[in-house]
């Protein structure tokens, strides 16, 4: 398992925070230089701390005004092939194998309009081992996804 240090966390604070800083603004606000903070980007990349960068696009401004958060239940031989069929599906923009009474897995998607959000539904409903859905409309984000306390955390606990 990877574990960051102080310098791994301040590099992550500093690209969550301005996500286009060149790599040598990193170093600066990491205090190290430039190659340490190439060497630290490439490590976090490799060991997966840092993934696509998707999160931070405002998919309203683009016109995909209707989100929603789909249960789904199915049937559980199949849920590699419900999941790989999902991965297809340009709509879903996030898939969470859950625990508890709301179903299997939890998806996220994003339409244009709530027609759109209908056939999205009805598309999901045809993937291969998928029982049931129940979806909720996803009104406003009140808490977007966020790191940053988690990584002040790291930053306190290696002191």
């Amino acid at each position: 398992m990877f574990t960051p240090d102080a310098v791994d966390a301040r590099i992550l604070q500093a690209l969550t925070a301005e996500p286009r800083l060149t790599v040598s603004e990193l170093a600066d606000r990491a205090g190290v230089v430039r190659n340490t903070a190439q060497a630290r980007m490439d490590r976090l990349h490799r060991e997966g701390v840092l993934g696509r960068n998707d999160r931070g696009v405002d998919l309203r401004a683009l016109g995909y005004s209707v989100q929603a958060v789909v249960a789904v239940s199915l049937r559980h031989a199949e849920i590699e092939q419900a999941c790989a069929a999902l991965e297809q599906n340009r709509t879903v923009l996030l898939v969470e194998e859950v625990a508890g009474s709301t179903g299997d897995l939890l998806v996220r998607v994003a339409c244009r309009s709530t027609d759109d959000l209908q056939q999205v539904v009805h598309s999901l409903l045809s993937t291969p081992g998928v029982v049931s859905t129940t979806t909720q409309v996803v009104l406003k984000t009140r808490v977007p996804f966020r790191v940053s306390g988690l990584l002040h955390d790291l930053l306190r606990d290696d002191t």
